[in-house]
């Protein structure tokens, strides 16, 4: 059974264990149901460009000693994100190493709990034959060091959204337990596998937390 939202008519609520077959995390409820259908269609995208995948989850924050940034900032860290991949498989290919396809796929929502400001909770999903590991935060010196893993780039990348120099972006981006997932579409257990991420990222459709005031948008995924 479905619920309309009580402060965004528009939106529809579940109650239920599972949405369309797969577990939702319990405890959270009730979700948005659009929001758990774009999450579906997400992985489902990045399956069907690329049949081995890794998912990657994280948190940005904003510095509580900074103005609340501009609703494009998020826009900014994908598109930046973006950039540092294609210059990495760019230099891999002028060392002769060979290059995968890789298209950046994203969910994303925007919360505030009890902090000052808000916070984003995000997952990527890239070619599984491009990136495997996300790696350990080394700050290094020089540019060619900030490139070195995905860990590393994520926090560049926010750091560029938010317009801030790279050392004090250091502890804005949060790598929680359990934050690297693989999906193999050959393999036999695909569909635990998509359950598995399914029911973390559905943490991400739960109604409590969001703000709809002036229509500012919680929500957003990649179009393709």
């Amino acid at each position: 059974m479905t619920y309309r939202h009580p402060n965004n008519p528009n939106l529809t609520l579940t109650y239920e264990s599972d949405y369309h077959g797969l577990p939702l995390l319990p405890k959270h409820g009730p979700y948005i149901e659009s929001y758990l259908e774009k999450i579906i269609e997400s992985i489902r995208r990045a399956l069907d460009k690329h049949r081995r995948v890794t998912a990657i989850r994280f948190d940005l924050r904003i510095p509580s000693n900074c103005a609340e940034p501009d609703s494009q900032v998020i826009t900014r860290f994908f598109e930046s994100l973006k950039a540092k991949l294609a210059s990495n498989q760019l230099r891999k290919a002028r060392h002769g190493l060979r290059v995968h396809s890789c298209d950046l796929s994203y969910v994303w929502v925007k919360e505030r709990s009890t902090s000052h400001h808000r916070h984003y909770h995000c997952c990527i999903l890239l070619n599984g034959d491009a990136y495997y590991h996300l790696g350990s935060f080394r700050p290094g010196v020089g540019g060619d060091q900030r490139q070195g893993n995905m860990a590393v780039r994520i926090r560049s990348a926010w750091a560029s959204a938010l317009g801030i120099h790279w050392e004090k972006a250091k502890g804005l981006v949060n790598f929680p337990p359990n934050r690297v997932y693989h999906l193999d579409a050959n393999s036999e257990t695909i569909i635990w596998q998509v359950g598995d991420l399914f029911q973390r990222l559905s943490y991400f459709a739960k109604a409590d937390t969001k703000n709809y005031e002036n229509s500012q948008k919680c929500f957003g995924c990649s179009r393709k």
